[in-house]
This record gives structure tokens, C-alpha cells and sequence, in this order.
């Protein structure tokens, strides 16, 4: 006989494959590190100093090495300005700089110039920006659902192995703390909202209050980027944005909870819709817990 699934299981079962891949990856490339650390060797062209923290736990501190061999080509960017001489306004420029041995390259660092290295993590994170913009259009458009989820998952590796190295740049003893406490907020969130003792939902109020909060985060996060804020109305910043997030899980369970009963609801393409959702949800609200813990 056959056993007609919920909607709730259905999104759940995409939800926790993806999330697990995120979460799984970036816990992997943490032990990898701990093991490049021990052996000296690299991960993704990064060396790895160990570092205690205040609970006295290893930090492992990823950096890349410099070069060995002379000559070497060093940068450094040089922020738009106006030129005195020239009366002009000068744009953002790189400057390069050629040099013979090491202690030419410590008078080039004095000076703000830096090693130029190849980012092995730019391929990645280009694979992840495209990715997650595909899986938002199939999600929303109705396109197969076999490739829906082939590019979910594309973009769930790339993350995880983004997300690693996040947390390795701040300090991954918190980053793995951080991990607990989204699947803690996902839990109970999902348990209040499917519960559906309340309408959050249908409340217009509350709507409202989600879309101009939302709105008030990009636009501080687009300030922040021309204007420095300081830490703690940084800390602020991703405290509220944690707060909002763990709403909008709030109401996306409960969304899931009066779709199930919708003709032509229950099936896996709206599935796929409501998991990507919720996996937007429990990402934001992890880069904001990141953000909040974060001592930089």
C-alpha cells in the first residue's frame, strides 16, 4: 500500500541533506587543517600557526606562507585619493613591485606591500555565488527537480568548504559552537511554527516588521562597506540580524504547517521550495551568530 508522505517530511528530507553537507564540509576542512597544522603542511595553499584562545582551546590561524625563493612579486592597493600635484582625483590602484631577497621584501612590507599568492578559494566561491542564484531561480521557476537539487548540491559543497574556512579566519572553537546553536534555533523554531498554535504566517504585522528589517540589514551592510562601524554596533548589528532570521525560520515552518493541507501542495517540488528557504534562513542566521562572536 502506498504511504503518502508529508509535506513537512518531503522538505525536511532536502533541508537535512544540504545542511548536512554545509555543515559536514566545513568540520571536515577544520580537521584537515588540525592535521596540516600537525604536519606542516597546506590546505588549499594555506599554512596553519597555532594560537591559543581565552578558554585556552587551540585556534588555528590559516596564512600563507611566503615564498621561499627570490625574486618575488609583492602589492599593495593604493585607496582612491586626490593628488595634490595633479589637482586629480586618483581611482583604487594596485601597485607591483619586484624583489630580490628577503630583506627587500621586509622593506616592501614595512611600506604596506604584501606577497602575491593565488587564492585557490576564489574558484570556489565563484562556484557558490553562481550557484546559489541557480538554485534560487530553479527553486522559484518549476524546472526539473533533479537538476534543482544537482545544483543545490553544487552550491552546498562550495559553502561548506567556504564556510570552513570562515570559521578558521575568526576561530573555529566558536564556529562549531555557532553550528550547535542554529540547529538548537531550528529545532524549536520548527516546533513552535509547525505546531501552528499561532498564525505567524498570516499575521501582516509581523510580515511587514520582517521586510523592513530586512531591508534596514542590507542597507547597514552596504553602509558598513564605505563606512566603519565599530564593534560593538557591529555585535549589535548581527545580534538583531540573528533575531530576524530566527524569525523568518519561525514563520517559514509555520508556512510549511498551512501549505500541507493546500490541493497540489504536497509534493516534492514545493518541497524543494520551502527546503532552499529554510537553508537560506539557518545560513543567514549562522553567518550572524559569526558575526556576533566574532572578536574582529
Amino acid at each position: 500500500m502506498f504511504f503518502e508522505t508529508s509535506l513537512l517530511f518531503k522538505t525536511m528530507v532536502i533541508l537535512s541533506a544540504q545542511i548536512g553537507i554545509v555543515f559536514g564540509l566545513a568540520y571536515f576542512i577544520i580537521k584537515q587543517a588540525q592535521v596540516a597544522y600537525k604536519n606542516g603542511t597546506k590546505l588549499f595553499g594555506y599554512s596553519f600557526r597555532g594560537a591559543m584562545n581565552m578558554n585556552r582551546e587551540l585556534d588555528l590561524v590559516p596564512y600563507h606562507e611566503s615564498p621561499k625563493n627570490y625574486p618575488a612579486t609583492m602589492s599593495k592597493v593604493v585607496e582612491e585619493h586626490f593628488d595634490n600635484e595633479t589637482k586629480k582625483m586618483i581611482p583604487e590602484h594596485t601597485l607591483t613591485q619586484k624583489v630580490n631577497s628577503r630583506e627587500e621584501a621586509l622593506e616592501m612590507i614595512r611600506d604596506g606591500y604584501g606577497y602575491e599568492t593565488k587564492d585557490r578559494l576564489f574558484p570556489v566561491l565563484i562556484i557558490w555565488f553562481v550557484g546559489i542564484w541557480a538554485t534560487l531561480f530553479l527553486a522559484t521557476s518549476g524546472v526539473s527537480l533533479p537538476i534543482g537539487l544537482t545544483i543545490f548540491t553544487i552550491q552546498s559543497i562550495a559553502f561548506g568548504i567556504l564556510l570552513g574556512f570562515i570559521m578558521l579566519q575568526m576561530d573555529e572553537n566558536d564556529g562549531l559552537k555557532a553550528l550547535k546553536i542554529v540547529l538548537f534555533v531550528t529545532l524549536l523554531t520548527g516546533y513552535i511554527g509547525y505546531s501552528d498554535f499561532y498564525s505567524f504566517s498570516e499575521n501582516i504585522g509581523l510580515k511587514f516588521f520582517l521586510f523592513f528589517s530586512l531591508l534596514g540589514l542590507i542597507v547597514l551592510s552596504l553602509i558598513r562597506t564605505v563606512i566603519g562601524f565599530s564593534r560593538k554596533a557591529t555585535r549589535y548589528q548581527a545580534i538583531f540580524g540573528a533575531i530576524i532570521f530566527s524569525i523568518f525560520l519561525l514563520v517559514d515552518f509555520n508556512m510549511i504547517k498551512r501549505r500541507e493541507g493546500t490541493l497540489g501542495m504536497n509534493n516534492w517540488e514545493t518541497a524543494f521550495e520551502f527546503a532552499f528557504t529554510l537553508y537560506l534562513d539557518m545560513i543567514n542566521l549562522l553567518l550572524e551568530i559569526l558575526e556576533a562572536m566574532s572578536n574582529n
